[in-house]
């Protein structure tokens, strides 16, 4: 079942994450809290008034400040149905960003099947960090960001089977420093230096998580006051904000993104291997 799941299931599982995302535009609001829709959600409100029909998940990105903001309030304004997920409140979630999971549901990543986590159908939440493009110091973080990223996979993950002998020896010394550094404490570290900006008068704001390559750092770098400059869209018969200059941002991180890729690249892409809607 891997990155293939039937159209009818997939479309109970959409309707589900827009009901996580109604859920979390709620708090928001009431909060005063900024965000707006991202990735591969922008392009589906833009190019399909809604979900990508192939689309697996829905992406959303805060500012560090409001997404901290969102994280120290969620819990008073979350539904019982549904669970904020991070790793704080999952200690053996070991991504950077946060999740709203619906309870009583199953949604099983490949890569993540054996581990002791919330496994529910999840909405993504990414926090937008302060960068200094063409500066030094930003870039000496970029790279220390991304050597933790493979480090932090490999500490949680495991080294894939196919990996020839000298990064499986690697991968176990690295899985071994489990043992050293306590896993709370590479989480926190990390965090520590995507915020190592926050407190400047920066421009720019970037997304950090998921790697920090120089090709990935020039596609995802917005200016601040265009973040905070957005609109309402509709996305699945609601309105939810995106960008206003919302051409400029898709076209530098995804080219002509009102094209169709080949239908062979048309399917979901989180790996998952096992649903269950309720």
């Amino acid at each position: 079942m891997k990155n293939s799941i039937d159209e009818e299931i997939l479309r109970k599982v959409q309707l589900i994450q827009l009901e996580i995302l109604v859920e979390f535009d709620r708090i928001c609001k009431i909060n005063n809290l900024q965000y707006q829709l991202f990735s591969g959600t922008l392009i589906g409100a833009i190019r399909h008034k809604g979900f990508i029909p192939w689309d697996d998940d829905i992406d959303v990105a805060m500012t560090r400040k409001d997404y901290e903001r969102f994280l120290n309030i969620c819990n008073d304004y979350l539904g019982s149905d549904y669970f904020l997920q991070n790793y704080d409140t999952d200690p053996n979630f070991h991504r950077q960003f946060s999740r709203i999971r619906k309870n009583n549901t199953k949604y099983i990543q490949y890569s993540y099947e054996n581990i002791d986590i919330h496994h529910g159908i999840f909405i993504d939440i990414f926090p937008m960090d302060d960068v200094i493009p063409d500066n030094i110091l930003e870039k000496l973080r970029d790279k220390t960001l991304l050597a933790m990223f493979h480090i932090n996979r490999l500490r949680n993950l495991g080294v894939n089977s196919e990996a020839n002998i000298i990064k499986k020896i690697a991968g176990k010394v690295i899985e071994g420093s489990n043992s050293i550094i306590k896993k709370s404490t590479f989480d926190r570290r990390k965090t520590k230096i995507m915020k190592a900006f926050q407190e400047k008068d920066t421009d720019y704001i970037n997304h950090l998580t998921n790697t920090t390559t120089p090709e990935r750092f020039k596609r995802f770098l917005i200016k601040k006051e265009d973040f905070y400059d957005t609109i309402e869209w509709e996305f699945e018969g609601y309105k939810f904000p995106i960008p206003r200059n919302y051409h400029q941002y898709l076209t530098n991180i995804y080219g002509d993104y009102m094209e169709l890729p080949p239908e062979e690249e048309r399917k979901p892409h989180h790996g998952i291997i096992e649903i269950e809607t309720d």
